[in-house]
C-alpha cells in the first residue's frame, strides 16, 4: 500500500458514524498526533443523502470530548471523492463496502483501499459497527466509543504503514 495521505470515513447518511470518525480523527491530529498526522487529510461522506447536519447524539458525544464540528456539511460519495482517497474506511459490509463497490465498479483499485474500520484496526470478530441512529443515548454512545477506539488503532497502523 502506498503512503496514506487521504482518508475517507463512509457510512450510510453521513450524519452519525462517519462525521464522528472524521472529526474525532481531526481532533487527534490537532492534539495527540500533531507530527505524525501533519500531512494527512480526513473526510467523510455517505452512500445516501439524508440530512444536512450531524445527529444530536454525535454532536453531544464529540462535545463531551472537547471536539467541535461547527463547519460540518453532510455529503454524498462520488467518483472524485473516491479517486482522491488512499484509504476508505466503512462501518458495515453489506450497506457500505458492497454498495460502494457495486455503485463505483467502474473505478479501479477499490479492493485495495476499501476496508471496514474495525477490520483495518486489526479486529477479527464482530467487525461491523451498527448505525446508532435509532438507539437510546447510552447505546448510541457505546457505538461511538467503538468507533473512537478503532480510530486510534487505525491511526497507529497508518503511522506505521507510512513509515515504510
Amino acid at each position: 500500500m502506498p503512503k496514506i495521505k487521504n482518508i475517507l470515513f463512509l457510512c450510510s447518511g453521513n450524519t452519525c458514524r462517519s462525521p464522528f470518525a472524521e472529526y474525532y480523527a481531526k481532533w487527534l491530529q490537532q492534539t495527540i498526533y500533531k507530527d505524525e498526522l501533519k500531512n494527512i487529510a480526513f473526510d467523510s461522506a455517505g452512500i445516501y443523502h439524508y440530512y444536512e447536519q450531524p445527529q444530536d447524539g454525535t454532536l453531544k458525544y464529540l462535545k463531551s470530548k472537547g471536539v467541535e464540528m461547527d463547519d460540518f456539511q453532510a455529503k454524498d460519495v462520488d467518483d472524485v471523492l473516491i479517486i482522491n482517497q488512499d484509504l476508505i474506511l466503512c462501518f458495515e459490509e453489506k450497506y457500505h463496502v458492497r454498495k460502494l463497490k457495486r455503485k463505483f465498479k467502474h473505478l479501479k483499485d477499490l479492493d485495495e483501499k476499501v476496508f471496514l474500520l474495525l477490520e483495518f484496526a486489526g479486529e477479527i470478530e464482530n467487525i461491523e459497527i451498527e448505525d446508532p441512529f435509532y438507539l437510546e443515548e447510552n447505546e448510541y454512545n457505546k457505538v461511538l466509543k467503538r468507533i473512537e477506539d478503532a480510530i486510534i488503532k487505525s491511526i497507529d497502523k497508518i503511522i506505521e504503514l507510512n513509515k515504510k
